[in-house]
């Protein structure tokens, strides 16, 4: 139980990683499709559809509406915050898989870290996904759906942020006492219904 607890801990590690990079490397967090605004705008990255010009956000003042320019610079702090947290829990976790760790206040540390990690990515996706539209400036009730909808970016980076909660879960039951006691019983239940264990005991 102990040995399939770390591995799933380590899996959805790396696999939160993988979502976190590709969401940061995408500009698919928000389409537009206005007729005077056209652009894919994720959260470290744009691609201006017109001109098909794709980069950083070098262009933020001229992207983001400037009464939400600093609310979309934390949201950027936060996220970048969260894929480096998930990079050390993916580092510490195959640290442990060399054995070069080995403490179980060294899981207590990573789960907190964790914790921290995750927070600060459920903030960027939050406040992304409530005010997207406040932040570029299409606010205009004449806006649908179809203009300016979340794409595949953003979804990725809540399927980041699901997986780094089973990781904090995983890490927090490794440096708990709950692996070794879901391993007496499932150690205690082998020997209660093993056959041979039945036998001796009416022999006895």
């Amino acid at each position: 139980m102990a040995n399939v607890c770390f591995v799933l801990g380590l899996v959805t590690s790396v696999l939160s990683l993988a979502c976190v990079v590709v969401a940061m490397a995408s500009s698919q967090w928000l389409r537009i499709r206005t007729p005077f605004f056209k652009n894919d705008v994720g959260v470290m990255r744009h691609c201006d559809i017109d001109s098909s010009f794709c980069g950083e956000m070098e262009k933020l003042n001229a992207l983001v509406d400037a009464h939400y320019a600093a609310w979309f610079r934390s949201i950027q702090a936060m996220y970048l915050l969260h894929c480096i947290g998930m990079l050390v829990s993916t580092v510490m976790y195959i640290l442990y898989a060399v054995q070069f760790l080995e403490s179980k206040g060294s899981f207590r540390v990573l789960t907190a870290f964790n914790f921290l990690a995750l927070s600060a990515g459920i903030y960027a996706v939050a406040m992304f996904g409530m005010n997207h539209l406040s932040y570029f400036g299409l606010t205009d009730l004449s806006i649908t759906e179809e203009m300016a909808e979340l794409g595949y970016g953003f979804n990725m980076a809540i399927t980041g942020c699901c997986l780094s909660f089973l990781v904090m879960v995983f890490s927090a039951m490794e440096a708990s006492r709950a692996v070794d006691l879901l391993q007496n019983m499932q150690n205690r239940l082998t020997v209660w219904t093993t056959p041979y264990t039945l036998f001796v005991d009416q022999e006895a």
